[in-house]
């Protein structure tokens, strides 16, 4: 397992070229390990969308998973702080493992440009929507086949107040507000994941007030603007955590219904995440 301080070595890069045989590790096989085992987590919230959740470590500690990273994403990695480096490159390894499985290995080997709000895209395949997110120790990606796609896991922490009044309507703040702080945490991100995967979806990130989503924190599945989201039928319960996920898909002309605030005013600051 990789130290937690340090990033992986680029060699694997030299020993798998582009063009190179597939990997030889499968999500499947690898999600399908001892009972119990959490490292992976496959997920098929609708046709054509496949989202994965996966632990850092195990990520990087895994050739299969690493020998598929582009040069410039070790460069971008090591201009981060450690930590966020670390998680740059499972964001990455996740992802092009995950392509190579469900749109090719010309595509998981491609490179990946952000877009100005952030929102990772593979210019060379268009039509793929694809989003990472992190969140403590964890990563997951999505892959949409002819989708835009928008991923968020959060382990949960407790939110602000000013979060809770901005993100939630009055009754799921009431219901907040009469919870212990751990059960509250854990509902508040079931909205905030909701949130965050719609504005992904649509490539304007926090920029896009997210709040303006609304998603009731018990709900399966809903639909925002153009697009449809969805939660795992269950929590993935990891060792002591509770890993909130939600995964919003939609057609790329899809727009939000609201990006500007009333008479054209901008979105208010974004306030700052729980």
């Amino acid at each position: 397992m990789s130290d937690a301080g340090s990033l992986p070595s680029a060699g694997g890069l030299a020993e798998h070229p582009a063009g190179a045989p597939p990997s030889r590790l499968r999500l499947a096989d690898w999600a399908a390990g001892p009972a119990g085992d959490p490292t992976v987590r496959l997920w098929a919230p609708a046709p054509g969308v496949t989202v994965v959740l996966a632990h850092t470590d195990a990520v990087l500690s895994a050739l299969e998973a690493v020998d598929r990273l582009r040069p410039e994403e070790y460069r971008s990695a090591a201009t981060m702080a450690p930590w966020r480096g670390r998680e740059h490159l499972a964001g990455r390894a996740l992802l092009r493992l995950l392509l190579a499985e469900v749109a090719g290995e010309e595509d998981a080997r491609a490179p990946v440009v952000p877009e100005p709000a952030g929102r990772p895209r593979l210019p060379g395949s268009p039509g793929t929507g694809v989003s990472i997110s992190h969140s403590g120790s964890y990563v997951a990606a999505a892959v949409g086949a002819g989708l835009d796609v928008g991923v968020d896991v959060q382990v949960a922490r407790p939110p602000s107040p000013a979060m809770v009044r901005r993100c939630c309507t009055p009754r799921t703040a009431a219901r907040l507000a009469s919870m212990a702080p751990d059960r509250a945490a854990r509902v508040f991100a079931r909205v905030w994941t909701v949130q965050e995967a719609c504005v992904k979806a649509h490539g304007t990130g926090l920029s896009g007030a997210p709040w303006r989503v609304r998603a009731a924190p018990d709900g399966r599945a809903g639909t925002w603007g153009g697009l449809h989201w969805r939660r795992p039928p269950r929590p993935a319960a990891v060792c002591a955590e509770t890993i909130t996920m939600a995964c919003a898909f939609g057609p790329a002309e899809a727009r939000p219904p609201h990006t500007t605030g009333a008479a054209g005013r901008r979105p208010a600051p974004v306030p700052r995440r729980p």
